[in-house]
């Protein structure tokens, strides 16, 4: 379920292709795709009959939203029901099954033959395609860039809990959506590719699917007529890099798709991430690899040409020979002094969340500086190197999604400091339950006040009256009906000793302040 503005947005933008752009469809093969399916579209029926309209090659492409994902878990309400929690427990006139029962409704339909996906951040805008043969690693934070929807009940985050989410292998029943090809024949082989990164939303030239196939190859390929020079152009850069010693992945264009080999081997940015999650990190073996990403910087430089994605996010690490290889090598700034894409390659430790999360970064980050000389220019530098970044890679395709994320992450900081409050007053209801009061007023209409009422009324302790000064309602107090059937008056305010001082000199019944009722220290 997207907001109104997303929904406009998605509707709109070429965002709503990207989830099928990726998948190689061949000629003379019938498929049929359904996106966002209703719960009796996938009865074994329905299914069936699906079936039956495709030949023996046939395939069916299923995309839908994940009942079990984790976003649902954080709160995101049912499209269905509008309440939280109810997809899980299968609530609502449209509920949709787990990739578990699907698996079975396919197969008892007729479909024997399956291949299982899974876009990110979700089918609406999709980022990356894994499968199930080829799952993210724990590091998946390192690269996944999601987008948070706006809903008023979702309670957290759900970003940091993927790496969890991965390690704890509930990845496959968590993520945020399906994407699954079904087969009619068992011997017919399945969709060759295991991974898929999509970049559809940035300007045409610069829209690719790069697929990572069960072949031992990658395709790069071209989303839009405009994109087949950038391909011709990726293609020269490396052959530029390679002749000026840089150590590049060899790659030949074939019609409109780059074709290089697959490599398994990590990159220097997933290789770091894994050393400091093991503890057995090296940080002179990190900065002998800097000096080699900063002498394959300068290298490529002779040529005049600044080659900014000289980065250990775009460089494959292999160990057992102890080399670097650099992979997508799309970009270059002319007139532009090296030490950008150096500053650009050392800011790799800030956009790292495996390296924010560690005490030692910054000096490590002051090492390096001083190491290369850029300290007194780093800013300008850095500068430099996120406007161009932003301009070159991004443009304006992410911008609505970025701003939908940070209203969604002010509000669950909101909500959370209300769920806070709430369970932190908790100990108000023992007490007053302990002295016998069961008819409490309160004085204070601020952010405590409110949620002391919101649990009070919740414990069926019901509120006589609220006093506030915004209320116009504080004069004559001993003349106030409601607080005169009060039996405690409990003054909500941070700090509320004088307040409360004041008002004993008023009022006859007991007074006592929040902090004092849930043992808060005030000094």
């Amino acid at each position: 379920m997207l907001s109104s503005k997303l929904r406009e947005y998605y509707e709109n933008s070429p965002w709503k292709d990207s989830v099928f752009s990726w998948y190689p469809f061949e000629e003379g093969i019938t498929y049929e795709m359904v996106m966002d399916p209703k719960e009796k579209d996938l009865s074994v029926e329905a299914l069936a009959s699906y079936k039956q309209k495709l030949g023996a090659d046939g395939r069916l492409l299923l995309v839908y939203e994940n009942p079990f994902a984790l976003r649902y878990w954080a709160g995101k309400r049912s499209v269905d029901t509008g309440l939280p929690y109810d997809t899980l427990f299968g609530r609502g006139e449209n509920p949709l099954p787990s990739k578990a029962e699907l698996q079975t409704r396919l197969r008892l339909a007729g479909f024997e033959g399956q291949k299982w996906y899974y876009p990110l951040t979700d089918h609406y805008f999709t980022r990356e395609v894994y499968s199930e043969n080829y799952l993210p690693d724990e590091f998946l934070n390192q690269r996944f860039v999601p987008y948070l929807g706006q809903d008023i009940s979702l309670q957290f985050d759900e970003r940091p809990l993927y790496r969890e989410v991965i390690r704890g292998g509930a990845f496959e029943f968590m993520c945020g959506a399906y994407f699954v090809e079904a087969r009619v024949s068992k011997e017919a082989p399945p969709c060759a590719v295991d991974y898929a990164a999509v970049t559809i939303y940035r300007e045409p030239a610069k829209r690719f699917a790069t697929t990572v196939r069960d072949d031992g190859t990658v395709y790069k390929t071209a989303l839009h007529p405009e994109g087949k020079a950038s391909l011709q152009r990726t293609l020269l850069n490396h052959e530029e890099l390679l002749g000026l010693g840089v150590n590049t992945i060899q790659m030949r264009l074939v019609k409109d798709t780059l074709v290089m080999p697959r490599m398994n081997l990590p990159t220097l940015w997933d290789y770091w991430a894994k050393k400091l999650s093991d503890g057995v990190f090296d940080v002179e073996e990190m900065i002998s690899q800097f000096d080699r990403i900063h002498e394959a910087i300068m290298k490529a430089a002779k040529n005049g040409k600044c080659y900014w994605e000289l980065v250990p996010a775009n460089c494959f690490y292999d160990e057992r020979n102890d080399e670097l290889l650099f992979i997508d090598q799309e970009y270059f700034w002319e007139d532009v002094v090296p030490e950008v894409a150096l500053t650009r390659a050392v800011l790799s430790l800030n956009y790292s969340p495996a390296f924010s999360a560690d005490p030692r970064r910054d000096i490590w980050l002051e090492m390096l500086k001083t190491r290369y000389g850029i300290t007194e220019r780093f800013d300008w530098l850095s500068e430099q190197a996120e406007l161009q970044t932003y301009k070159e890679v991004f443009g304006d395709g992410t911008l609505q999604l970025d701003r939908e994320t940070e209203q969604t992450e002010r509000n669950i900081v909101k909500q959370s400091q209300i769920i806070h409050r709430y369970y932190r007053f908790l100990p108000v209801i023992a007490k007053l339950e302990s002295m016998g009061m069961k008819r409490p007023a309160i004085y204070g209409l601020g952010a405590r006040g409110i949620v002391l009422k919101k649990l009070l009324d919740d414990s069926g302790l019901a509120v006589q009256t609220i006093l506030d000064q915004s209320l116009c309602n504080v004069e004559n107090l001993e003349n106030n009906q409601s607080l005169s059937d009060s039996d405690v008056l409990i003054v909500s305010f941070y700090k509320g000793d004088t307040v409360k001082s004041e008002l004993e000199q008023k009022l006859t019944i007991p007074i006592y302040t929040l902090g004092e009722l849930i043992g808060e220290q005030t000094k």
